[in-house]
């Protein structure tokens, strides 16, 4: 029985530790363990969906329907292998090429934009290669342009453009601009907008706070590099990303 309170006491003293250092650290945990579970749960339908799509006939397959179904199915799948090697530390840096990479984000979200009446202008540069994680590079992609779109909630606003632009400077670094037109961020919330569970969209956009802060982490972290946000009424929203350019 000793042995079994002084296991409980200090069980007590890591929670009253992990609660001292701040909530959102908790939250960031148990956050994880959901994300954990979920990524374990998706896996089997997301399986079951591909299977059929591969078992219809061939005249499905030429519908351009049927091919962004499962060009969509075929990223999700890449998402979650992905996610769970990360969780297992297995992740491997490759070289890739950034243009396609930004393309095949901007094809899935396409349709997105077409449906909140948004246009995507996106200017890469022809042969760079970069070098890191591609899902994570993909992931940093897709939170910036979903983020641009979501600033177009007032339907009323007139310039509904999102433009990505990819830049090359003599310093070696690649640069790259995801700019739009919408809602704008006030100057109070701009230095709050990379933290954790700080979010600017409303709750019925079901925003959480986290993407913008995992955007910053991958971008730290796995690219060693930066990212900074501008934002004015006529100049529009713009975030930054500066990377340096390695092959390998």
């Amino acid at each position: 029985m000793a042995l079994v309170g002084g296991s409980q006491s200090r069980a007590n003293i890591k929670k009253a530790k992990l609660l001292q250092s701040g909530p959102e650290l908790v939250r960031l945990l148990e956050l994880g363990r959901v994300s954990a579970s979920l990524i374990h749960e998706m896996t089997t339908p997301l399986t079951a969906a591909t299977l059929v799509l591969d078992s219809m006939d061939e005249q499905q397959h030429g519908s351009q329907d049927f091919k962004r179904v499962r060009r969509n199915l075929r990223m999700l799948e890449r998402y979650v292998v992905a996610a769970r090697q990360q969780l297992n530390g297995n992740t491997q840096p490759v070289s890739f090429s950034l243009t396609v990479a930004i393309h095949q984000v901007a094809m899935i979200l396409s349709a997105r934009a077409k449906a909140a009446n948004v246009k995507l202008l996106i200017n890469t540069l022809g042969s760079v290669r970069i070098y890191g994680d591609r899902i994570k590079f993909q992931q940093i992609i897709a939170n910036l342009l979903n983020n641009a779109i979501d600033a177009y909630d007032d339907e009323s606003l007139p310039k509904r453009m999102v433009r990505l632009k990819v830049e090359q400077t003599v310093e070696k670094k690649i640069i790259i601009s995801v700019t739009d037109y919408g809602c704008g961020i006030s100057s109070k919330q701009l230095p709050q907008i990379f933290k954790p569970f700080y979010s600017t969209k409303s709750i019925d956009k079901r925003g959480i706070g986290i993407g913008l802060d995992i955007t910053k982490s991958y971008i730290e972290q796995d690219f060693n590099g930066s990212i900074k946000v501008t934002s004015g009424q006529i100049s529009g929203t713009t975030f930054k990303i500066i990377i340096p350019f390695r092959k390998t």
